[in-house]
């Protein structure tokens, strides 16, 4: 063989042997890398939301029918599944937390996210529980005792908790039900009797058709809500939800600020608690505010604010008389605002003042329905101490 030749034949077997060698480092690579990559074990590794729950977002009764936990709240599966509760986490985006949104909006409010304009029927059963076992498991960090779900669920947990807001404002403030043990109460199963007559626990104003979630173990809707609400468009949703409860609670109260005109000798306990829970979730979006700012989330508390001003729907004021209607809890987060919140700096600063939403409505509310002022300014008093404690500022 010629000296040429010789080189070649050196240069082919050099060729062939660095190719196996290129092989055999994938063959390995292919072996190692999903090994060595985050993955089930609670890494930073995503995950996409189940394929299958597309129909669910269609079609709200499929979504809670196959979500539900049942009774005894022992069937989570399908719905770990879907918020990918352990392991590692949804995926932003549109296949990620939006599509497993839009499910649990399904699921736990009987209308698509296409559809919340509609007229919200009362919740159903399945409904309720599904709420109550998102919260649940939510609820449970997977590197610490706090909640660390995506953010970008927060728009449709908003949805949930507003759909829900008498449930949401009373356990954010009471926590669980003292010795109710089960994931939801009908208006019927939350009335009692006591001395100054009959009550509800669930809500001071019982349309008689209500299905209420109540929300597992102390502070746990809470902790839920505290991260939601660090997202401007989300804090929107439930600050409007809960400006809307107020205004509806305060309107139909008698003219000495009480829930029962037929028992006037019981005192105003029952409101001075109901209006304290207004002020406490007010407070906790503020806490949330605060937090958002601290975590990076926003650049400034007054973008935060700005970008909040832009969400609102507006503004919501008591009607000057009493009414008497009951209508379903579902739909009080639908009340039309019955004015604009404005825009610029003045407006956004003003909204964004707690103080300033609770007691211009409430001291305008005492102006023109003639409350007691004595009764008022206890009243006053109470909400001004809950929402304070609430803020840690006391």
């Amino acid at each position: 063989m010629s000296f040429l030749g010789r080189i070649r034949g050196a240069a082919s077997r050099r060729t062939l042997l660095l190719a196996g060698a290129g092989v055999l480092t994938l063959a390995l690579l292919a072996v190692l890398v999903p090994a060595l990559l985050p993955g089930e074990d609670g890494s930073d590794e995503c995950r996409q939301a189940p394929v299958s729950v597309r129909a669910q977002a269609r079609d709200p009764e499929r979504a809670a029918k196959e979500l539900d936990p049942g009774e005894g709240v022992t069937r989570t599966g399908p719905l770990k599944r879907l918020l990918r509760a352990t392991g590692s986490p949804l995926c932003e985006g549109a296949d990620g937390t939006r599509l497993a949104g839009r499910a649990l909006v399904a699921a736990t409010t009987g209308r698509t996210t296409a559809d919340q304009h509609e007229p919200a029927r009362p919740h159903t059963e399945r409904a309720a529980r599904v709420a109550h076992a998102a919260v649940l498991l939510l609820s449970r960090g997977n590197k610490s005792h706090q909640p660390d779900f995506p953010l970008g669920l927060n728009p449709y947990l908003a949805q949930m908790f507003a759909s829900y807001i008498q449930d949401t404002s009373r356990e954010v403030m009471l926590g669980a039900v003292r010795d109710w043990k089960q994931p939801t109460a009908t208006d019927e199963e939350a009335a009692y009797e006591d001395r100054s007559g009959s009550g509800n626990w669930a809500t001071p104003f019982p349309s008689g058709r209500d299905v209420h979630v109540v929300f597992p173990q102390f502070e746990t809707a809470k902790k839920v809500v505290r991260r939601v609400a660090t997202s401007p468009r989300a804090f929107a949703t439930l600050y409007d939800a809960e400006r809307a409860r107020y205004a509806w609670y305060l309107e139909r109260l008698t003219d000495t600020a009480q829930e029962r005109p037929e028992k006037p000798e019981s005192g105003t306990l029952s409101t001075e608690l109901e209006l304290e829970q207004s002020a406490t979730l007010v407070a906790e979006l503020m806490t949330s505010r605060t937090l958002a700012v601290k975590e990076g989330l926003v650049s400034s508390s007054d973008a935060f604010d700005r970008s909040v001003l832009r969400h609102t729907r507006g503004l919501y004021h008591p009607a000057d008389h009493r009414i008497r209607t009951r209508p379903s809890t579902a739909t009080l987060a639908q009340r039309h605002p019955d004015a604009s919140a404005g825009s610029g700096e003045k407006a956004a600063e003003r909204l964004m003042d707690g103080r300033v939403q609770l007691f211009a409505v409430f001291d305008a509310w005492v102006r023109e329905r003639g409350i007691p002022e004595g009764r008022a300014e206890r009243i006053r008093i109470r909400m001004d101490t809950r929402y304070a404690n609430s803020l840690n500022l006391l």
